[in-house]
């Protein structure tokens, strides 16, 4: 068979590449490949890369981890409500960390100006554990560091599973002493962002779970079943919960009082779309009074 028609031949399965401009090629290397290399996930795969998940904030008590973040613009981060319960005497010990997969390294590390806790927060029911936490200035957007889009509406998502975001915190352990035998390698690793993919609890599961719990709230409140490695009193406190780049929800820190004593349980999501969720951040921000009258029509 000569050349040309050996190129005949193949004509019908040639595919013509069309040059793309340089805006087109930033875009699938540092968006999509880098992502793709998260794809296919076990329980909290270290993070390789700040510019993944550049939402995500560290929240620190002095230089202690205690719960994750999103970066929602640019002077509010929103966390759960929890680990911030019992520090209102103490908020000049409160830093964010910024920018970094490293809550004790890098980006940018600012005190708190203030927070805020949700009025309906119940520390004795994982129902609409969220609060704010108000920067001291307005931070520069830079490719480690970005603010994410919000769920604002309600709406039936059928999702397989949910991106969530966090670090290892020894304060969800069920440990009554530190552990002085623990690694370096340990040690480092608890420094280092990590993401895992969590599936959506049974709904009526997840109802049943919250009735038993005596939270009529079903609407504000999403279940995540626990990855196989999760520690039975172990949570991803404030920890991102994000759909195709969405926010959806907030981890809740709640557990049970005998946790040590079950199985894993799941966890408990705080919704953003929830009418008294979305409209209590957007009051917040424009600092603006909050009433619990739902609007769904937001500019944040």
């Amino acid at each position: 068979m000569n050349v040309l028609t050996m190129l005949t031949s193949l004509l019908p399965y040639i595919i013509i590449v069309l040059p793309l401009n340089n805006a087109k090629i930033d875009r699938l290397s540092s968006l999509e490949v880098k992502e793709a290399k998260y794809s296919d996930l076990g329980d909290h795969t270290m993070v390789t890369d700040s510019e993944i998940f550049p939402y995500v904030a560290a929240i620190l008590r002095r230089s202690t981890y205690i719960s994750a973040g999103a970066l929602i613009d640019e002077n509010w981060v929103l966390t759960a409500a929890d680990s911030l319960f019992l520090t209102r005497e103490s908020l000049k010990s409160l830093r964010v960390r910024l920018g970094s997969i490293n809550y004790k390294k890098g980006g940018i590390l600012l005190p708190i100006k203030l927070f805020n806790i949700h009025p309906y927060f119940d520390d004795q029911r994982p129902v609409f554990d969220i609060a704010l936490l108000m920067l001291p200035k307005s931070v520069r957007f830079i490719p480690t560091l970005r603010a994410i889009r919000l769920q604002k509406t309600s709406r039936v998502v059928a999702a397989t599973h949910y991106l969530v975001t966090s670090w290892f915190s020894a304060l969800n352990q069920n440990q009554s002493k530190p552990n002085h035998l623990e690694s370096m390698d340990s040690i480092i690793r608890r420094r280092i962002l990590s993401v895992s993919h969590l599936h959506p609890s049974d709904p009526d599961e997840c109802a049943d779970e919250l009735t038993s719990l005596e939270v009529n709230r079903t609407d504000v409140v999403m279940c995540l079943d626990p990855g196989i490695k999760t520690d039975s009193c172990g949570r991803d406190t404030g920890a991102p919960v994000v759909l195709n780049g969405v926010l959806m929800g907030i981890v809740s820190s709640w557990k049970p009082a005998d946790c040590s004593e079950q199985a894993p349980a799941p966890s408990f999501v705080t919704l953003i779309s929830a009418g008294d969720v979305i409209s209590w951040i957007h009051a917040t921000v424009h600092g603006h009074r909050w009433s619990n009258k739902k609007n769904t029509h937001f500019n944040l």
